[in-house]
């Protein structure tokens, strides 16, 4: 929950304070360093909280330091509501793969969940010296953006769902990572698709309760119960292989841009 140190941010995120960028990228191409974003975000008093950032693979062209990584940012005393924290989330890569974008977003304590807003709350800058002078007003329209994300919070703890409703949300939420499987995914020769699937057990096990604080039927307890579990891989897949067809433990999301990609696509599943 603390400030990170610069030495914090370089082990955790180091492609943040790349002076480079991919080789095959063009001049057009201005690398818009992450780091350099700290005392514009101290300006308005957001602080990095946390940061991580893609880790390289062997077959990958990519540096480790043009990767994509993210920060999150919040105001170094805000404690939030005691349970939800407003965050500023940064996403940015030096390998021209995406713009740098800026989330409105949230934590909430309880579980260590980061929340990443979904359509409508996001501002693109695109790496060209025009683009990146004009930060500080994307900066300050995701910052307007955050009370109406918190806003949305209370309202669906105000909502309270009941089984079969719980059920469909869950249903919604998997289907954001798995395909749904049922007998017709085969080839054109009859054989299983591979790949991984969501089953009946999935949207179950997306239900379940990881502490008993989050035993509460309202829409925001729920929907978070969802999303941590989806992210965490708290859920039996169906797995089809080459050799194999059966039921397996689903792996934690840890690819930054997946992360990001089924936690906005989440958010626009909150019942409001």
């Amino acid at each position: 929950n603390g400030v990170l140190t610069v030495e914090d941010m370089q082990q955790r995120a180091p492609a943040m304070f790349s002076d480079t960028k991919a080789e095959r990228l063009t001049d057009r191409y201005a690398a818009f360093r992450t780091a350099d974003l700290l005392p514009i975000m101290a300006d308005y008093d957001y602080f990095p909280v946390q940061a991580a950032q893609k880790r390289p693979t062997k077959n990958s062209p990519t540096k480790a330091e043009h990767k994509t990584h993210m920060v999150a940012f919040s105001k170094a005393d805000d404690q939030g509501d005691g349970s939800t924290r407003g965050e500023i989330i940064v996403y940015n890569s030096h390998d021209g793969s995406s713009a740098l974008r800026l989330f409105a977003g949230a934590y909430r304590f309880i579980c260590s969940n980061g929340i990443v807003a979904g359509e409508g709350m996001q501002q693109r800058i695109y790496h060209t010296t025009k683009s990146i002078a004009g930060f500080e007003q994307s900066l300050r329209s995701t910052i307007e953006a955050l009370p109406s994300v918190l806003q949305q919070f209370e309202v669906a703890r105000n909502i309270n769902l009941d089984g079969m409703q719980q059920y469909e949300l869950a249903k919604q939420a998997v289907m954001k990572r798995w395909g749904a499987w049922d007998d017709s995914i085969v080839d054109v020769d009859g054989r299983p698709i591979k790949g991984s699937y969501a089953v009946d057990k999935t949207i179950r096990d997306a239900l379940g309760v990881q502490r008993s604080e989050d035993n509460l039927s309202d829409a925001f307890t729920v929907w978070n119960r969802i999303q941590e579990n989806v992210l965490r891989g708290n859920v039996m897949i169906k797995s089809i292989t080459n050799n194999n067809v059966g039921m397996r433990k689903a792996r934690p999301v840890t690819a930054v841009a997946e992360h990001v990609r089924i936690n906005r696509e989440l958010f626009d599943l909150l019942p409001a």
